[in-house]
């Protein structure tokens, strides 16, 4: 259809509109044919000849102001629209589609029911043309609904099963948790201990989590709780280490391990009952999963396991009379913050400061400070703290027989164990050379550090 001069004329005011905008009291949309007020206009895409501003209802570049001269009624807006448009325009143009979807989930679109639709659509319509973003978002969409569209588990499965997801990781994860679940009414245990195994060996992180929890429950396979527990361990680590160095932003699986291995340490399964070591990791789970929260990303399966993750920790510290407070930074703290599971810290900071205070040789005390330039993630267990603690903490150890430490100065990792005692290094970056900047030793005690935690926990040592 020939489109006529006064609509080809109403689109040019489409364009480097700013002022006219600005003029403007009401303004219309040629391709959601919404009227706003102009002040709802807050949005501007950066031509080569000025600004345009993009709708707020549909993010397209596609506004009108009354002050171009033009104020367009419903039925003038219809006809503009079938005629610079049609139905099948984000068809013939899927990067208008693209951009529709990325500025709904950046909420620079207005979110109700009809826009949600019109997300949907562009992103099945994107899914359908292989783009396998689109098709994932469909699935978590369906798998746990939003404020405008009930979950729908076939919609989910549909979506997570689509061809181009053939070999995607995170959706035969989520895949196998449907089967799992049962969600279209009937459990498949094999369904989901096959399509873990398939995520984990194309390298899902969460695929392995799940993985192990068939061995941890037996689903499918026999129960092997101990294998269950060196999986959790085994991946552990590295979650820590881009969790902390990432100071909380690269999430991935450390809450959901850290929860896990809290349950097997609590109830003994796969290895010796720690009621301490649980808490520990439990309060490591907390952050990891205050922190999904705070993105946006505690979906209801992983709100569940928060829920049963904080219950845990409000058992555990009734039995042993805890209640949360600041955090001591003393030897206990700095053990629990800075070791490895085989009790040997060895992990490689970014470079630090050591800042030597004051040694009593009589009450056998060390007293220094450490800048942290990237903050380290302290937990200390009898005060139910764990968070991350930046700039400068002031460190006061007990039961200190000796101390070098003449000068201080920057360091790159901590060596040691919190019976013997701890070693600061630098390294050197062109050489890798390393020296000792400090060191700082404990006089030997009898009971085993687990006993000394507990003691703390319970109160018994200040």
């Amino acid at each position: 259809m020939k489109k006529d001069t006064n609509e080809l004329d109403i689109k040019h005011h489409t364009s480097n509109n700013e002022i006219e905008i600005i003029k403007s009291d009401k303004c219309s949309c040629l391709f959601c044919r919404q009227t706003y007020s102009a002040r709802k206009v807050n949005d501007w895409v950066n031509g080569p000849k000025g600004m345009s501003a993009l709708c707020p209802e549909c993010g397209m570049a596609a506004v009108v102001g009354d002050a171009s001269g033009y104020k367009l009624g419903k039925a003038e807006l219809k006809k503009i629209n079938l005629d610079l448009f049609g139905d099948d325009y984000m068809e013939k143009h899927p990067k208008a589609a693209k951009t529709y979807v990325e500025r709904y989930e950046e909420s620079k679109i207005t979110h109700k029911a009809a826009n949600e639709s019109l997300y949907i659509r562009y992103l099945s319509l994107l899914a359908s043309k292989g783009d396998t973003d689109s098709a994932y978002t469909l699935g978590m969409l369906y798998e746990f609904g939003t404020e405008f569209t009930k979950p729908d588990p076939r919609m989910a499965f549909s979506f997570y099963g689509a061809k181009c997801m053939k070999h995607d990781p995170s959706a035969l994860t989520r895949l196998g948790i449907l089967c799992e679940k049962g969600a279209l009414g009937k459990v498949d245990f094999k369904g989901a201990y096959e399509c873990y195994s398939k995520a984990m060996a194309l390298g899902s992180m969460e695929g392995l989590i799940h993985f192990a929890d068939c061995y941890r429950k037996g689903l499918f396979v026999e129960k092997n709780e101990e294998y269950a527990l060196a999986v959790f361990e085994g991946v552990w680590d590295e979650a820590y280490i881009r969790f902390t160095r990432s100071n909380g932003k690269e999430i991935n699986i450390f809450p959901d391990v850290s929860y896990r291995i809290g349950i097997m340490n609590e109830e003994g399964k796969g290895g010796v009952k720690d009621s301490v070591l649980a808490l520990k990791m439990f309060l490591y789970a907390e952050v990891g999963y205050n922190a999904l929260r705070e993105a946006g990303d505690l979906n209801a399966e992983l709100a569940q396991e928060f829920e049963d993750n904080e219950k845990r920790i409000e058992t555990i510290s009734k039995r042993f009379g805890l209640t949360r407070q600041d955090p001591v930074f003393d030897n206990d703290t700095f053990a629990d913050s800075m070791e490895d599971d085989n009790g040997i810290s060895n992990f490689i900071f970014e470079q630090y400061e050591f800042v030597p205070k004051h040694f009593d040789s009589e009450l056998n005390s060390f007293e220094f400070d450490v800048t942290y330039d990237l903050p380290p993630l302290i937990v200390d267990v009898g005060s139910l703290f764990c968070g991350f603690v930046p700039e400068t903490i002031h460190w006061a150890f007990s039961g200190v027989s000796s101390v070098d430490a003449p000068k201080g100065g920057p360091f790159r990792k901590v060596q040691g164990n919190p019976d013997e005692g701890w070693d600061f290094v630098n390294i050197s970056p062109i050489h890798n050379e390393k020296t000792v900047l400090a060191s700082i030793r404990f006089y030997r005690v009898e009971n085993k550090k687990s006993e000394r935690k507990l003691d703390k926990a319970k109160g018994k040592v200040s």
